[in-house]
Order: structure tokens, then C-alpha cells, then sequence
């Protein structure tokens, strides 16, 4: 009973070494090898056979001894495996005349609430236009990155804000949400995927990551306090947003095809990109950019639908479209 209780205190994983010299004194002390020392070994075979079993199934363990990296992380591309994309949520693939046959459009304001939308938007645009320099000077490839991660780091908010303002309304309510959290889950992801796509070219430095830190802080929480009070308001707040954003990459898009932004004409597209878009081996940063708009273009056209149904409604986009 002495020996079984002092195993039980020693049995955690990590304590087979005292288990092995407690075996071992036990036997010298008894002197009696025969039946003693032979439950005692019989014992510690078992525990250590067990050990080794739970290690080997252990997830950690496998992680650890396979050394992965995450695939979307800062350093991108391991040099053993190509890009992978197990983590991500379903997402539009565009073909090439989806992609080629993006418009700029606009839905025009109704009401109150949708005129307070647009003009948040005019109002936001042209700030960050003069902060940007985008309105100053030509646009050159430095510019454009510095102005498309600042961006997508705020364009990433309203969709898991929406999302998570949604999820906790089920809950609370205890009702279903029809379909609204996938679809502005599936958006947060894809604008945080734009923003990764771009940091494989640029590295933003201490005050550029001050920046981020204050907009995002002073955009989420008008984001929030927005959403909890008009829904609409929001979604066709991020409707016009993307207006603005599809007219933006367009003009990225006639820079490169005039020859304003030869290092882009010519650079190929990103690993990253490559697997998340399923762009062709030879894909450029133009076909980035391409992609990129049409995914701007796809959540003006859900927003704005989102928008004009009721927040009860059924949402009409499923999984991936």
C-alpha cells in the first residue's frame, strides 16, 4: 500500500526517473527480489509504456517535433513546402473575365441614414487622401504600398465587428443568425489577406505601426458603438467604402498599364497570393491587384444587399460565394 501511494504522488508525466530510483531503493531496502521487486518493475514498465503513448499522440508533441510554421505568418515561405491554405475560410476564386470586367459603380443614397453614410465615407477618404499622399505628388510603388497596408489593416474591422456583434445577439437572444456571421467572417478574412499579401513587400517601421495602432483603436470603437445602433447605417457604410476602394485599386491598375509603376509590371505575384487567388505560376503583381479589386467589388455588392434587408432576413450569400 506504501508503494502504491507514493506512485500515485509520482505518476504526473515528467517523473519516471524517481519513479525508476524509488524502484530500485525499494528493492535494495526489501532485499526481496522475488515478489516485491518484480511488482515494483512490473509497474514502472507499464507507467513508462503509457508515457511514451500519450507523447506520441500528444498534438504538441507533433508540432514541436516537426517544427511547422504557420503558412500565413511573417516569415511566409518555408523553403521545404510550398504555401498551404488548410487555415482559410471559403472565398470567391475569380476567372479571368470576372476579374477583367470590374466596374465603378454607385448606389445612391435614399435616406438620412444613408446620406450620413456616404458623407462618413467622403469625409474619411479625403483625410487619408491628404494623410497619404495620394493627393499630393505621384503615386509610386512605395506610395501605393504604404497606402493599401494602412487600409486593410482598418478595412479588416467591420466584418469581425459585425460578426461578433451578430454572434453575441444570438446568443443573447438565443436565436438564429440565417447566415450572417460566415459571410462577414469570410470578409474580415479576405481584407486581412490583402494585407498580409502586401507586407511580402514592405515592412512597416515603429511610427508607421503607431499609425495602425491609433486609427484601428478610434475605428473599432466607432464601429462597435455604430453597429449596436443602426445596422443598415453600417452596412451601407461599408458598401460606400468599397465604392471608394474598387475606384482606388482602379487607378493602381491604369498606373501600371501606362507605365507609371514598372517594378510592379514586372514583378511576379507573391506565393501567398499565388494560393490564396489560384493565380497561374507566372501570375504578376497586376493580376494581384486584379484580384484584389474584384474582392472589393464582391463586398460593395454584399454590403449593399445587406443593407437593404432586414437584419432578421435570411442573408442570401452562402459559404464561399
Amino acid at each position: 500500500m506504501a508503494i502504491q501511494s507514493c506512485l500515485r504522488r509520482l505518476s504526473p508525466i515528467g517523473n519516471w526517473d524517481k519513479i525508476s530510483q524509488f524502484c530500485l531503493r525499494a528493492t535494495n531496502l526489501t532485499g526481496q527480489t522475488s515478489n516485491h521487486a518484480s511488482s515494483i518493475i512490473t509497474i514502472n514498465s507499464r507507467l513508462l509504456s503509457s508515457s511514451a503513448i500519450t507523447l506520441a499522440n500528444s498534438p504538441h508533441f507533433r508540432v514541436n517535433s516537426e517544427k511547422k510554421k504557420h503558412p500565413l505568418g511573417p516569415e511566409f515561405r518555408p523553403k521545404e513546402a510550398e504555401e498551404t491554405d488548410e487555415y482559410l475560410l471559403p472565398h470567391p476564386i475569380w476567372s479571368d473575365s470576372e476579374i477583367n470586367n470590374v466596374i465603378i459603380t454607385h448606389e445612391k443614397p435614399k435616406d438620412k441614414t444613408e446620406k450620413a453614410a456616404y458623407f462618413s465615407v467622403q469625409i474619411l477618404r479625403f483625410g487619408f487622401d491628404l494623410f497619404s499622399g495620394y493627393l499630393i505628388g505621384s503615386m509610386n510603388e512605395n506610395k501605393w504600398l504604404r497606402r493599401i497596408i494602412f487600409l486593410e489593416t482598418v478595412a479588416g474591422v467591420p466584418g469581425m465587428v459585425a460578426a461578433m456583434t451578430r454572434h453575441l445577439h444570438s446568443l443573447r437572444r438565443m436565436q438564429r443568425d440565417y447566415g450572417w456571421i460566415h459571410t462577414l467572417l469570410e470578409e474580415a478574412e479576405n481584407e486581412r489577406m490583402h494585407l498580409l499579401t502586401a507586407l511580402h513587400l514592405k515592412k512597416p517601421g515603429p511610427f508607421f505601426r503607431a499609425c495602425v495602432l491609433i486609427g484601428q483603436g478610434i475605428f473599432v470603437n466607432f464601429f462597435i458603438i455604430s453597429y449596436l445602433i443602426s445596422p443598415r447605417f453600417c452596412h451601407r457604410f461599408v458598401g460606400y467604402l468599397e465604392e471608394e476602394a474598387v475606384i482606388t485599386y482602379t487607378k493602381c491598375l491604369n498606373q501600371i498599364d501606362r507605365g507609371y509603376l514598372p517594378m510592379w509590371a514586372q514583378m511576379d505575384a507573391p506565393d501567398i497570393a499565388k494560393t490564396y487567388w489560384q493565380l497561374k505560376p507566372n501570375a504578376k503583381m497586376r493580376d494581384v491587384i486584379l484580384a484584389i479589386r474584384a474582392d472589393e467589388a464582391h463586398h460593395r455588392l454584399v454590403n449593399h444587399t445587406l443593407a437593404s434587408i432586414n437584419p432578421a432576413d435570411k442573408n442570401p450569400y452562402k459559404a464561399g460565394q
